[in-house]
């Protein structure tokens, strides 16, 4: 009867670990990462479940001046944060594990349009007639030039112009 008991008592003590409550953990009780020392990985005197915080990104040389313009001195940016190059045309992001994507932000123009340019503020390059004077009409559009309505077609190239009061 001995063995039995024992056995009961090995089984009880196996099973007590799973038995016992578990602390719950809140990530939204975790203090934020610091931005300020990349040297911080961890978030100070946090223990359990708060995650380690993600290690800064650095700027490569070519892109050190464009950090440090938009606010991220000695071209260190913290993870998830981001900067634009090239005129805004491009977003820089500093991934989790370090390193820094960029991607364009201006939609690719139609492979089969006859005049490039940038029309609009933003400087990305659309399809585009030109007119007499080597401004730029964005594709699709109408305008005036004189007493005359004029259009470019939808992949740019030429302007076409009709007589007064008729459309070409």
């Amino acid at each position: 009867m001995a063995l039995p008991a024992a056995l009961l008592l090995w089984l009880a003590l196996l099973l007590l670990p799973s038995a016992a409550p578990k602390p719950t953990c809140d990530p939204s009780a975790c203090p934020p990462c610091p931005e300020g020392d990349p040297e911080v990985t961890a978030t100070p005197g946090v223990t359990g479940c708060c995650p380690p915080c993600p290690l800064p990104c650095s700027c490569p040389p070519y892109l050190e001046s464009d950090c440090e313009m938009q606010g991220f001195p000695g071209g260190r940016v913290p993870a998830g944060r981001s900067f634009y190059i090239d005129f805004a045309r491009r977003l820089c992001t500093c991934g989790p594990g370090g390193d820094i994507a960029c991607s364009p932000l201006c939609p690719r123009p139609e492979p089969a349009c006859r005049a490039l340019g940038s029309p609009v503020a933003d400087g990305c390059p659309r399809c585009v007639c030109y007119d007499p004077e080597g401004m730029a009409v964005p594709a699709g559009s109408s305008v005036r030039r004189g007493s005359r309505e004029c259009r470019c077609p939808a992949l740019g190239g030429e302007l076409l112009c009709g007589e007064p009061g008729t459309e070409e």
